[in-house]
C-alpha cells in the first residue's frame, strides 16, 4: 500500500535527520561537546548503530516468518529467544573473562554491594521481558515492519527523558527528525490517514 511506503520512507528520513544532527548541530550549547568527538568516531558510532539495525531487522523478519508457519504463543517465542540469548551471553562472557576484557566476579560483587544497581538490573530484566513480549505480539498480530516503526518511535521517549534530566541538550534538528519519525509511524500504522 502507498501509506506503508510513505510511512517507512518518513521513518527512514526522520532517523537520517536525527543521525545528521551529530554533524549539523544547531544547538550552540552542544557545539562544544560535539567538537570534542572526531568525525571518524561519530561515523564509527553511526555505522555500529546501522549494523545493529540490520541484525535486528533480520531477526524480526525471521521471527515473523516462523510465527507465520507455526502457531507459537508470543510468551514461548520470548522464552526461546531468551534462552538463546543467555546461552550466547554465557559463551561470550567465558571468552571475555579469559582475555580479561570482562570480570564476572567483579560484576557480581558490584551487584551484591549496590542496592540501586541491583534494582536497576532487575528492573531492566523485567522491562526487556515485557518489551519483547509486546513486540512479539505486535509482530504476530500486525507485521515485523509495524513493530520496527513502533520500536524506533520509543527513541522519542528516551530522548525526552534525557532532555528532562539534563543528560542531553536540545537540538532542533533532532526535534524535527523525531516529529518526522512519529508521523511516519502514525501513517504506517493507519493512526493518521492522509488523503491521496
Amino acid at each position: 500500500h502507498g501509506f506503508h511506503i510513505a510511512g517507512v520512507a518518513l521513518v527512514a528520513l526522520g532517523i537520517t535527520l536525527v543521525s545528521l544532527s551529530t554533524f549539523i548541530n544547531p544547538a550552540s550549547s552542544a557545539s562544544a561537546t560535539s567538537s570534542s568527538a572526531s568525525v571518524a568516531g561519530k561515523m564509527f558510532g553511526i555505522s555500529l548503530c546501522v549494523t545493529a539495525q540490520v541484525f535486528q531487522a533480520s531477526m524480526l523478519v525471521y521471527e515473523e516468518k516462523i510465527m507465520g508457519q507455526y502457531t507459537i504463543p508470543p510468551l514461548r517465542v520470548v522464552g526461546m529467544e531468551g534462552l538463546f540469548g543467555i546461552s550466547f551471553g554465557i559463551i561470550l562472557l567465558v571468552g571475555l573473562n579469559a582475555f580479561s576484557i570482562e570480570s564476572t566476579p567483579a560484576a557480581v560483587y558490584q551487584l551484591q554491594h549496590s542496592t540501586p544497581l541491583l534494582i536497576a538490573v532487575v528492573g531492566s530484566i523485567f522491562s526487556i521481558a515485557i518489551f519483547n513480549f509486546s513486540g512479539v505480539t505486535v509482530t504476530q498480530q500486525a507485521s515485523a515492519v509495524a513493530r520496527s516503526t513502533i520500536d524506533v518511535s520509543r527513541t522519542i521517549l528516551i530522548w525526552a527523558v534525557e532532555l528532562a534530566v539534563g543528560w542531553n541538550t536540545f537540538n532542533s534538528l533532532q526535534l524535527v527528525g523525531f516529529i518526522v519519525v512519529a508521523t511516519g509511524t502514525l501513517i504506517y500504522n493507519r493512526m493518521l490517514v492522509v488523503a491521496a
